[in-house]
């Protein structure tokens, strides 16, 4: 007598999955082809190395906008969604002119482009598949002091053919950030235990999340001389300020950068909480543009300035009166 089995149930997910990856790989198979195409009719003369800088699509937020500061606008072939995002992009006029992406694969394919800049936690998968495509795809990392942010900005320069630009920008920006120093904002080492006198702040964004000195803003907020309550708070990167916590160290500066500004929900309305007042702590609040903060860039010289403003007006009114 025959054994009986049971039939085995069909993956159909995987099918799926196989089967929209073969008809990508095809896709990107045609534009290999038609990349070997181009490449040959270079070598035969009918397009001149240096005629034209490289298209390039991102599907990056923070790549938009670098690519947006040093390209030609034909230059750019697509960008990612959040680019048109009024709180996210700091070049939003000029991202409204050009077209977008959702960030996967078969758009991109379908530019032909030369090149596409990813982020550091784009879609592998997708990467993947616009590498097979025989596209260049580059990764920007995420900048996490200025000093990456400038590294990032000649990266972009020298993937776009734009290197001379990007150097004439990152030096302007140097001589920017030394005036900083040469000003009297901080001169001192990343290392070196701040000014005491430096007024205390804290980064206080939706549910008390904060940046500790190895970060962007962390950064920047030691280049315009405040002490750093997350550093004082033992954070030393990415982390959360408890309502206790601004309680203990009592920062006489806030710096929020509400993604809604005037949505206040729970998560945004920490810094106005009673307990706060019933203590008689009554912190400056600094507003940023999440659209400056989410990404660094040569804006983020130009906050590095304004918060440096803001410290010596806070300063000189709480400096004791010297004159007899």
């Amino acid at each position: 007598m025959a054994e009986l089995t049971h039939p085995r149930p069909a993956p159909v997910r995987r099918f799926a999955w196989v089967a929209a990856a073969g008809l990508t790989l095809a896709c990107a198979a045609t534009v290999a082809s038609g990349a070997t195409n181009g490449a040959a009719d270079d070598a035969a003369g009918v397009r001149s190395a240096g005629d034209a800088a490289p298209r390039t699509v991102s599907i990056n937020l923070c790549a938009d906008q670098l690519l947006l500061e040093l390209a030609d606008t034909a230059q750019i072939a697509s960008l990612s969604r959040l680019a048109h995002d009024p709180a996210a992009s700091h070049h939003l006029e000029r991202a409204r002119r050009l077209p977008v992406n959702d960030g996967t694969a078969e758009p991109v394919l379908a530019l032909a482009p030369d090149a596409v800049i990813a982020g550091e936690y784009s879609s592998h998968y997708t990467v993947r598949l616009l590498e097979a495509s025989g596209l260049t795809v580059h990764r920007l990392p995420i900048a996490g002091s200025m000093e990456q942010m400038l590294d990032n900005l000649l990266m972009v320069g020298v993937w776009i053919d734009r290197d001379d630009r990007a150097a004439e920008l990152v030096a302007d920006l140097r001589e920017r950030l030394d005036r900083v120093s040469a000003n009297g904002s901080t001169g001192v080492p990343k290392d070196t235990v701040p000014d005491i006198s430096a007024p205390l702040a804290a980064v206080y964004d939706p549910n008390g999340y904060t940046v500790g000195p190895n970060s962007l803003r962390g950064d920047m907020l030691r280049r315009a001389g405040f002490r750093n309550v997350a550093e004082v708070a033992g954070i030393d990167g990415y982390g959360r300020l408890s309502l206790e916590s601004l309680l203990v160290h009592e920062p006489q500066v806030l710096i929020d950068s509400p993604f809604s500004p005037g949505t206040w929900s729970r998560a945004q309305a920490l810094s106005l909480h009673p307990a706060l007042r019933q203590r008689g702590l009554a912190p400056e609040v600094i507003t940023l543009s999440s659209a400056d903060t989410i990404c660094g860039g040569p804006w983020s010289v130009t906050l590095i300035e304004r918060l440096v403003e803001r410290r010596r007006e806070l300063m000189a009114a709480t400096r004791p009166d010297d004159r007899s």
